[in-house]
């Protein structure tokens, strides 16, 4: 049986859970919100170019797609403040052309804003994908 962090991370993706492992690196994290410090898995690290586990939110928003950063900040924000689930989707960009999609899924617990934690689960493809010459850009 899948844990129900994944099938959650399924279900946004809107792919069969017994799938998702197969196209995809799972992978937990969280972030304490009394020092805004994230915690990343090995792989999500490696995968974000983050040289270590450790790393600030800023620092995990700046490997995604440019026009996607906003989104996905407003989205830990919100978190950050109310005890919320939330949800994005965006893109690394490992090279020109290239993209690999990123899907989370998370909950936060917080009583006041300024202490709690978020834990959620990326989901990010194993390979990376060409970014088709029209469009202008991975998710739009």
């Amino acid at each position: 049986m899948i844990p129900t962090p994944l099938a959650s991370v399924a279900e946004f993706m809107g792919i069969d859970p017994r799938e998702l492992e197969h196209a995809f690196i799972c992978e937990e994290w969280s972030a304490e919100l009394a020092t805004g410090l994230v915690r990343l898995g090995p792989q999500a690290a490696a995968l974000h170019d983050i040289p270590s586990v450790r790393c600030g939110v800023m620092d995990l928003i700046q490997r995604y797609e440019p026009t996607e950063r906003q989104k996905v900040l407003l989205a830990l924000e919100e978190a950050a403040t109310i005890a919320t689930t939330f949800s994005f989707a965006t893109a690394i960009r490992p090279g020109p052309g290239l993209y690999r999609p990123v899907f989370c899924f998370g909950r936060s617990y917080t009583e006041d804003g300024t202490s709690g934690a978020i834990h959620a689960t990326f989901a990010i493809a194993r390979r990376c994908l060409e970014m088709p010459s029209a469009s202008r850009g991975p998710l739009n």
